[in-house]
């Protein structure tokens, strides 16, 4: 038997490979948010999920 922790992942190796991905568009990450919120609305996020209209909820702390 073989334990994993954080999925065996390997930061310093991963992250780079993942937002190298994403860079390029082999790795479509935004199309997975179904929501997106300010933190200053986090209540209204949260309530959202709770009634089951939100899956995967984003909140941004800087406007982009």
């Amino acid at each position: 038997m073989l334990g994993c922790y954080l999925g065996s992942c390997s930061p310093v190796r991963d992250i780079p490979l993942v937002l190298s991905l994403y860079r390029r568009g082999e790795l479509q990450l935004d199309e997975l948010i179904s929501a997106r919120y300010r933190l200053e609305d986090i209540t209204a996020g949260y309530a959202d999920l709770a009634r089951g209209q939100n899956a995967r909820g984003l909140i941004a702390f800087m406007d982009s």
